[in-house]
This record gives C-alpha cells, structure tokens and sequence, in this order.
C-alpha cells in the first residue's frame, strides 16, 4: 500500500507553500531526481534544452510572465522553495514539468446524479511506480478565500481534485496537445485557482473562459451543491463543456479530447493515448451496469477489465495510487491510500483529516 501525505494549512499562500514545503522536502528531492534522471541523453551528458542552465533559465523565465497573471500562485511555490529550503527555480522546474518534458498524464472521471439529485464524482490518480505515494491530501483555509479538501502532488500547487466549503468539487484528468501557447498559464495551475474562487459549476466555466492555457490540457468533471454537473474541457485551442441527460445519466473522461474542435491539436502519439481508449471503451461497456450509489461508483474504481480497467497495476506503466469519491453536497470525500481494489475507501471532510 502506497503512503499520503496528510497536511493542514491555513494563511496567505506564502504560508500555505512554506507548510507543504516543510513537511515533503524528501519526496520533493525524491521526484526532482526522478524526472532529472529522465532529462538524461544516454550517454552522460543532456537531453537538447534541459542542462540546468536551459531549465534553470525557462524556470525563471516562465515564473516571471505567470507573476503577471496568478501572482498568488508565484508567492506560494515561493513558500514551497522556503518551507523545504530547495531552491526556487528547482520547485518551479517540478511545477513546470508538463512543460519541460513530454511527461504524460493518466487518470478517469465519472459521475451522475443519485436517486435525491445529488451529484456523485469519482477520480482516479495513474502514476508512474516511482511517482507513487505522491499526493498530498490537503485541508486547506487559505486567507481570504475559500476553504477546501484538496489533492495536490508534492512540490507542487496542482490541485487535481477538490470539494470545497461552498459545496463545489471536481476532479481532473490531463489532456495532450501538439502545441504550446506561450501566453497562457500552466492548466494545472488554472485548476489550483478554482477551489478558492468559485462555488458552483457555472463559475468554474466563466472562470476558465478568461483565462488561456500554455501546454496541453485538463478536462474537469464538475459538481455543486445544487446538483450541477459537467465537463469541461481546456485545451490550448480553446474550451468546450457538456452536461448529462436525464437524471442518473453519466458523463466521463480519459485522457483523450471529446470535443471535436479541440481534438484537431491533440497529440495521438502519447503513450497514453491507447490506454485512455481503453478505459474509455471499458467505461462505456459498464456504463449501464453501475448503480446510481455511492458504493456503486466506488466499486467502479475497483474493475480490472482488460483491456481498459480503471484500477490500474501497470498497464501502460501506469498505477492507480488513489480513487476518490466526492459529494459536494456534504462536501465530503471517500480516499483510498493505494490501489482501490487493496484499501478502503476512508471518508474525509474539509474540517476533520
């Protein structure tokens, strides 16, 4: 069984960062090693564009243009780089390496409406095996604004699932795309800024409209207290959003574009890309048979189909480190610590850990 970080933090992001940083500087030394080794040409020497000059000088650079548009997110990686005592261009390297690398992301949303309305979200987490034990489950009460339940990666201020005290959740999974947009902001970066600023489904997509992404993409499923529920997709290209028919139909996602206009700039030649139509065909194979429940959804995230299961050990080099389950009614989550088939599904609120 893999091991979450548990954190409480509270105050500006600054101290928000410092307390993260304080408590994960190991694994934040352990990932840095891990994707550096990557950078690696085979023969000694550097990858073209990631010697740590190259990465120490589009680190800086990048943080300089995003301190533009989400200060806030500058100030607490800056208190992640004080908190760990690491230096502030190795904890943006981590928080850019989306952008740095053709790292590729794995993960699977599903959710409906259960039988009182309510609206059930489920994600999973797919990692690499050195990744695993990465995530950090937060309850965050930043100054301010508003206070949520988070899971971020160590290092870094990803959020890739949330429910806040406003009753919104979401959860994410990444998208590729073939191009960058060298105005935009990280998408994982954008997804940190909603658990603070929004509470209903309808925000988050006025939200994400005013903003451009600079690599790649995120889809969110998207839930809220009155019962709302979406996704939304962000892409370099632009953003698309689609909602569920009647009530207790599913809406889902891999990691591959839904949209037809912004699948024109998706890379089909990730890694991944197979593997995220196997999960999706699994899905819609399933589909059908999943009860409209909280156990339904959480069974769900235990299936090994193959191919195409969403608790994954190793298919495509990918691990499933956590599910989540979230209900922003009680603004409430269900988290495994592990693969979901192996461990339980413990509930956590966003005031008690």
């Amino acid at each position: 069984m893999t091991i979450m970080f548990h954190l409480q933090t509270s105050g500006t992001p600054r101290e928000l960062g410092k307390a993260h940083g304080r408590r994960l500087k190991a694994k934040i030394c352990q990932l840095l090693d891990h994707y550096r080794h990557g950078f690696r040409d085979g023969t000694g020497g550097w990858r073209k564009d990631l010697d740590p000059e190259s990465r120490r000088a589009f680190s800086l650079k990048r943080s300089e243009m995003i301190e533009h548009i989400y200060p806030e997110a500058c100030e607490e990686i800056d208190g992640i780089a004080t908190g760990s005592g690491l230096p502030y261009e190795d904890i943006w390297e981590l928080n850019l390496i989306y952008e740095l690398t053709d790292h590729h992301p794995a993960c699977s949303v599903y959710g409906f409406q259960d039988c009182n309305g309510h609206s059930l979200l489920g994600k999973s987490d797919d990692l690499e095996a050195l990744e695993l034990g990465s995530n950090v489950l937060t309850c965050s009460e930043p100054k301010g604004v508003l206070k949520s339940l988070n899971m971020h990666f160590s290092g870094t201020i990803w959020t890739t699932c949330a429910v806040n005290e406003a009753g919104l959740a979401y959860g994410m999974t990444g998208l590729r795309a073939q191009h960058q947009n060298p105005k935009g902001i990280p998408a994982l970066f954008l997804v940190h800024l909603l658990v603070s600023r929004c509470e209903t489904a309808v925000e988050v997509e006025h939200l994400c409209s005013e903003y451009q992404i600079s690599t790649n993409g995120v889809s969110l499923l998207i839930g809220d207290a009155t019962g709302d529920l979406m996704v939304l997709e962000k892409h370099t290209t632009g953003q698309a959003t689609r909602r569920p028919g009647p009530r207790g139909a599913a809406l889902w996602q891999t990691n591959h574009c839904c949209d037809a206009n912004l699948r024109e700039d998706e890379d089909r030649n990730s890694p991944t890309h197979q593997n995220s139509l196997d999960r999706e065909a699994n899905i819609v194979n399933l589909d059908g048979l999943v009860p409209r429940t909280l156990k339904g959804l959480m069974d769900l995230y235990r299936t090994h189909d193959a191919p195409g299961g969403l608790c994954q050990h190793g298919a495509g080099g990918l691990h499933t480190d956590t599910a989540i389950i979230m209900d922003p009614t009680e603004r409430e989550m269900w988290v495994t610590e592990g693969y979901p088939c192996e461990t339980e599904f413990v509930k956590r609120s966003i005031s008690v850990r």
